[in-house]
């Protein structure tokens, strides 16, 4: 396998994983929602499921910190695609990027997304 393969190759499951990461953080929020709306909608009292509500929000900040070490992942596998000898690869799901140093106005007024 050729190294530019590879670096495609491991590029695309990275942005897969991270997907994947960010689908399961939503539909825990979903899933936040939907049982304080069933619980609110039935006028259940709050200590009703509160144990669970707590493990579920854990969840959320557990996976919110799985979703910054993939993002710590992505930087540090940018590093072995440069080691590997390969150019600035674009793979992706066209998804916007933050472009760093872009200014919040120059962005909004270009449509574009800010670096945080």
């Amino acid at each position: 396998m050729k190294r530019s393969e590879i670096v495609l190759s491991g590029g695309e499951q990275l942005l897969q994983t991270e997907d994947a990461v960010d689908q399961a953080l939503g539909e825990v929020g979903e899933l936040i929602s939907r049982l304080t709306r069933l619980r609110v909608g039935n006028n259940l009292s709050l200590a009703y499921g509160a144990d669970a509500m707590d493990a579920i929000v854990e969840t959320t900040t557990l996976l919110n910190g799985a979703r910054k070490a993939m993002s710590r992942a992505h930087t540090s596998l940018d590093a072995v695609r440069t080691q590997l000898g390969c150019k600035t690869v674009a793979i992706g799901n066209n998804q916007d990027k933050p472009i760093q140093g872009r200014l919040p106005a120059q962005a909004q007024r270009d449509g574009l997304p800010t670096a945080g």
